[in-house]
This record gives C-alpha cells, structure tokens and sequence, in this order.
C-alpha cells in the first residue's frame, strides 16, 4: 500500500504537481463570554418584539433567539480583537456602526472601549429600539446607506455584513469613504464567497439592495476588489476565524 501511495505521489511530481492532505473545514467554536453576551443581548432586546410572539410579526423572539446566538457575538467580538491587533483606534474616538440592527457591536464597544461616542443607524425603526436598549448611550437615527449626511465623519466606520447584498457594492465603499475622517479608518466585513451560499431572495427597489446575498468574494477577490476602489488608502484584509472576511481602510497618510 505504501508502494503504491508513494508511485502515484512520483507520478503526480513529475507532471509538476504535489499531493497534500486536505485540512477539514473546523467551524469555530465560541467561548462562554460569547454565550454570556448573548444571553445578555437577548434579555434587553428581546422585550421590544414580545408582541410579535402572538402576532407572528417580524422578527419574532424565535428569529432573534437564533440569530443573536453564541456565533453572531463571537462573530462581533473578533472582529473588534482584529481591530486592536490593527491598531484601530476606537477608544474616546467618534464611531459609526451602518445597520446597527439590536446594538450587538456597539454594546461590545461601550462595554470595551472607554470615552468613545457611539453613533449607530439603521433603516428599521424596531432594529433602532432595540438598539437602543442594547447600549442607552449610543446615538441612534434612521438612515439608509444613500441618505447618511455627507457634512458628518467618523473617526472609526463599521459596515458588517451588508456589501452582498448591494446591487452596487463599489459606490458603497466610495460612499463610506467619505464620511471617514482625515486619520480614521472604514472597517468592513462580507462572508467568504467560497462557503456563502444564501439565495438573493426578493429586491428592495428602495435601498438598491436584496434580502439575500449577491455579491460573492474569495479571500483574493476580496484584496483585489477593495484596492482597485481605493488605491489611495492603506488596505488590510484578512479572514477572521470564523471564516468572515474582513478589511481595514484608512489613509496612508494617516500618522503612526
């Protein structure tokens, strides 16, 4: 048997090509703090939508009890640890959380960073309550991508999750980029197109954008999409270890 593994192995070489082992795809599991923060987010938020339990209205306490789970707030709290191993600074910073939803990001943020002005906005005025029980002291408005005033900026913009579902992802990002201050930095995340397998489901004419997802990025595509949008700005990407991808955009002027 290990003649032969050794003979096919010799084989595949001399055509120039090598035989690795393929590593499993490990789903990472979250630690008890995500379950904590969970359990905590659920508790505030969750008294917004009671109502909806007899209704059926969305969302339901069911669909946030799935959505809001141990993962989700993994999900938020390592990207903020790629944040700090980035050098972003956000403490005692002005802070933009696009499509804030509950509040998850920016309840992790107050809880981490002291002195920080909090600012969220969504295009849904039940996410917005919600929000707004997940952390008091965050400043919430109602706003869609297209809409957000071009006389604000922020020293530090979150963008989770929402460039798949844009019909136009490049205006978006060049959007973004004008609201971020002189030395600030645009932080953005999409799943890896390489896993991601939502269906786009119906079109919002209102918000150019679909329920489900549309725009599909490899870890390479994802480099290569963001530098030819902004050559101008220093870029970082990477893949956290929940297999989203994410990106760092600020001004290579920007000082040390």
């Amino acid at each position: 048997m290990l003649q032969g593994k050794k003979l096919v192995q010799s084989m595949f070489a001399r055509r120039g090509y090598r035989i690795v082992r393929s590593e499993s795809d490990v789903r990472y599991r979250p630690v008890a703090a995500d379950a904590r923060n969970s359990a905590s987010l659920l508790h505030e938020i969750l008294p917004v939508v009671q109502h909806n339990a007899l209704t059926g209205e969305w969302p339901t306490p069911e669909f946030l009890e799935n959505y809001f789970d141990a993962d989700r707030l993994a999900m938020a709290r390592l990207l903020l640890d790629q944040c700090d191993a980035e050098d972003v600074e956000i403490a005692g910073k002005r802070v933009l959380d696009i499509g804030c939803h509950a509040g998850c990001l920016l309840r992790l943020m107050h809880a981490r960073y002291k002195e920080t002005s909090l600012f969220g906005c969504d295009i849904s005025d039940v996410k917005l309550a919600m929000a707004k029980r997940a952390c008091p002291d965050a400043e919430l408005f109602f706003s869609a991508l297209s809409d957000l005033p071009r006389s604000s900026r922020y020293d530090v913009v979150f963008l989770m999750e929402v460039l798949e579902h844009t019909v136009d992802p490049e205006a978006v990002v060049r959007r973004l980029l004008d609201i971020v201050s002189a030395t600030g930095t645009l932080i953005l995340t999409v799943p890896d197109g390489r896993r991601d397998q939502f269906p786009a489901k119906e079109y919002h004419a209102e918000f150019d954008s679909y329920a489900g997802h549309i725009n599909f990025w490899s870890p390479e595509s994802w480099h290569y999409f963001l530098a030819r949008i902004a050559p101008e700005w220093k870029l970082r990407t990477g893949t956290l270890s929940t297999g989203h991808l994410f990106a760092a955009l600020s001004m290579k002027n920007k000082a040390n």
